[in-house]
């Protein structure tokens, strides 16, 4: 008589044959459906499953819940039907609400656009000349350096103001 655990995996592989052979997959087509939803197995693996010979309670999580999303079972059906664990059924509480799928989007922060000195006076200088220097992108883009990483980071003088707005002109919105 098999043991306990040869038990369970020939169990195991039962469900997953009849669920497979149930949605008209053969063990190939099953592999494919696995890798397009990101989890590598192979057929002889498979075919191990669901002989018994290889315990799904040893295969990795990802592999398992590989399995349990081509055959189509939620989180607690799974976990009901196999007793292997399943993320998704261990944190779901029948009180609790429905978290949406996405985080959801928070507006973007638009920092005030604070000008030094040094790069208005080169705007006053040149910018006839250089339109794009009059462009709030290209001025945001400009002062990034000093707005994120301090008054320290960037350009100091007029003259490095535009050295930098010159090397980096060809990026900026005309």
């Amino acid at each position: 008589m098999p043991d306990i655990e040869t038990q369970r995996a020939q169990q195991h592989g039962r469900i997953i044959k009849e669920k497979r052979l149930l949605l008209g997959l053969n063990r190939p087509a099953f592999v494919a459906e696995m890798a397009r939803h990101g989890h590598d197995i192979t057929p002889d693996y498979l075919n191990k499953l669901e002989r018994g010979t290889a315990p799904l309670a040893r295969a990795s999580l990802t592999v398992r819940e590989g399995i349990r999303t081509v055959l189509g079972y939620s989180a607690q059906d799974w976990q009901a039907l196999t007793g292997l664990y399943a993320p998704e059924a261990a944190t779901t509480s029948t009180h609790a609400l429905p978290r949406p799928p996405v985080p959801p989007v928070v507006d973007p922060v638009t920092l005030p656009l604070v000008i030094p000195l040094e790069l208005q006076q080169i705007i006053d200088d040149y910018g006839a000349q250089f339109p794009e220097l009059r462009n709030d992108t290209t001025l945001r883009a400009l002062v990034a350096p000093r707005l994120f990483a301090g008054h320290s980071q960037g350009p100091q003088t007029p003259e490095q103001w535009l050295e930098y707005f010159l090397m980096n002109r060809r990026w900026f919105p005309q």
